[in-house]
């Protein structure tokens, strides 16, 4: 429900501030005072664009906002929530134009953009006159229309869910096969690249180690000569350091006897002599496995090169290798999952793809009998408002504006987000004309009534949205004038409704009456909105009857208008 509309520095609008009740609400004013200005303010909410001079003369930006209680609705707070806005209780919808032609808009105060806040306003209010938020200019909308007045929501929601079900799973096994088609072509290179790593028997260390034993074969004669030196010169060769030392030895040992305290140095002297006997042991030990191999000094650098050349293809590293082996060991694996859980999608697709077949066809027929009853409810409203003869159609596969591209095809049968149908509202509001599109042909005026028709009939169906007419009188007389305004009353009990009216049969339907005037303040326009009392109302009725001049018959008649009302509303 729109609570409060405010509007400042716009066009002649100075400033206002409206708070609307539930039920109707009426607008009423001289032509010129500012009424359209007030819907086409309510426009920006749905992202219309703004114009050249819409903001106040010497003001630089204009604001317009909306506050909206959803409280009560809980059908518009989830699509509400659906949009990203959290604890939809109260909606506050907020435009600043600026006289540079830049926008800012808010949604709860927090930034938002023109798209935003023309899908939130559309969940949120609906305008229906000479304007292009219309929804019955959206062909794409009428089988939303159909389906509410024929009670198919329930049953569309069973196809919605099969067919995002169906949706995802085509996805799915797309992905699967475009996977295996990829990497399907490189099957027998994948296996060649994984066996050849596996034959070869790499381990962790191998390339440092074997480039230790090269160094070792490929210096051999050198470390050969080397330790046959080290060990003559320490034990074997003539006055090495062992005989050194054991002549040293003996010496000591002869001045440890007439000095004892020489003794401790004897022993470390025979200790290390004991330790470089182990040395030359060692060193001659090693002499004896140096290996003067060629044979075994190729193997080696054959097998370095082995591996150097799998770096080259595989990785800079054995451990690259090893990770590269098992990135292609996985898509080897994943190839031959896919393979399988491709069949085992592609049978639950065949029986997905019947059952959303037979949940298609199911609402397709419901929505053949819906739009029979649909014709025949629309054509008899339309009568009572004063459009008489006129022909309405509904033809299946004729919405030329719907996303094909969102469309699949099962066993012939084309099928949408919304079933297998399209469909679009033929009209022909003269006798003899042929039946054309309603989102092309309709006035303002007709397509006001048109859509009060279909909201009438389909009121219970979708309550919530706050529903503005502009422009339903036009072209129409007392008589009808009247019918339009016990419509409006009625579905005022589902919805909150905003009328905007110059004549009295429907402006005395009201349960809240708004009076739109022009003044001068201060050598400058301004539009005035106030609610009227009881009193007020009487002589606002009395002066859209009676013109400048109020009589006490005009007056009268206006008391006589309400009070028929009231018993109206009584007895319903």
């Amino acid at each position: 429900m729109l609570v409060e509309l405010r509007i400042k520095d716009l066009a002649i609008i100075d400033e206002v501030d409206i708070v609307f009740s539930k039920g109707l609400n009426v607008l009423t004013g001289e032509t010129g005072a500012g009424k359209s200005i007030i819907i086409n303010a309510v426009n920006m909410l749905l992202g219309d664009r703004s114009y050249d001079g819409l903001v106040r003369t010497g003001s630089e930006e204009g604001v317009v906002e909306a506050l909206f209680d959803v409280s009560e609705e809980p059908r518009v707070a989830e699509k509400l929530r659906s949009m990203g806005i959290a604890n939809p209780g109260e909606v506050l919808i907020k435009r600043v134009v600026m006289r540079s032609g830049k926008n800012r808009v808010f949604v709860n105060g927090d930034l938002s953009s023109l798209t935003a806040i023309s899908r939130v306003g559309e969940a949120l209010l609906s305008i229906y006159g000479q304007h292009e938020h219309q929804s019955l200019q959206k062909a794409e909308r009428h089988i939303d229309i159909l389906d509410d007045y024929g009670g198919l929501r329930a049953s569309r929601g069973h196809y919605e869910k099969a067919f995002r079900e169906l949706e995802d799973l085509r996805r799915e096994i797309r992905a699967l096969k475009e996977e295996d088609e990829r990497y399907g072509k490189d099957v027998e290179l994948m296996r060649f690249q994984s066996q050849e790593i596996a034959s070869a028997n790499l381990y962790d260390g191998e390339e440092e180690a074997l480039a230790e034993q090269k160094r070792i074969l490929a210096n051999a004669e050198k470390l050969f000569e080397w330790t046959d030196l080290a060990e003559s010169l320490l034990y074997s060769g003539e006055t090495s350091i062992c005989e050194k030392l054991n002549t040293t030895l003996q010496k000591v040992g002869e001045i440890s006897k007439v000095d004892p305290s020489m003794e401790a140095l004897a022993k470390t002297i025979e200790s290390s002599i004991y330790q470089l006997e182990e040395v030359a042991y060692t060193l001659r030990d090693y002499r004896e496995k140096v290996e003067f191999d060629p044979e075994a000094l190729e193997r080696v650098e054959n097998r370095l090169d082995e591996i150097r050349r799998l770096k080259q293809k595989y990785g800079d590293t054995i451990k690259g290798i090893f990770e590269f082996k098992s990135r292609v060991d996985g898509q080897l694996q994943s190839l031959r999952s896919n393979k399988q859980r491709i069949e085992q999608l592609e049978t639950c697709l065949a029986n997905l793809e019947q059952k959303t077949v037979n949940l298609a066809h199911k609402l397709s027929r419901e929505r053949a009998d819906a739009a029979a009853a649909f014709r025949r409810a629309t054509e008899k409203e339309l009568t009572l408002l004063g459009m008489e003869n006129t022909v309405f159609e509904i033809r299946f596969g004729t919405n030329r504006t719907a996303k094909k591209e969102k469309w699949i095809i099962v066993d012939g049968s084309s099928l949408g987000p919304k079933g297998m149908d399209t469909l679009e509202f033929y009209i022909s509001p003269n006798i003899g004309e042929e039946p054309k599109p309603l989102s092309r042909i309709a006035s303002g005026g007709e397509l006001s009534r048109i859509m009060l028709a279909i909201k009438r009939i389909i009121a219970s169906a979708e309550p919530g949205q706050t529903l503005i007419f502009d422009e339903v009188d036009a072209g129409i007389g007392g008589g009808v004038a009247e019918v339009v305004g016990k419509n409006l009353r009625d579905l005022s009990l589902y919805h909150q409704v905003l009328c905007v009216t110059h004549l009295p049969q429907i402006a005395c339907f009201a349960n809240a009456h708004h009076s739109v005037t022009k003044t001068t303040r201060k050598k400058r326009t301004i539009t005035l909105v106030r609610p009227l009392n009881s009193e007020e109302k009487i002589n606002e009725i009395a002066r859209m009857l009676g013109g400048i001049e109020i009589t006490e018959k005009t007056r009268a008649h206006a008391v006589e208008m309400i009070q028929k009302v009231t018993n109206h509303v009584s007895k319903a």
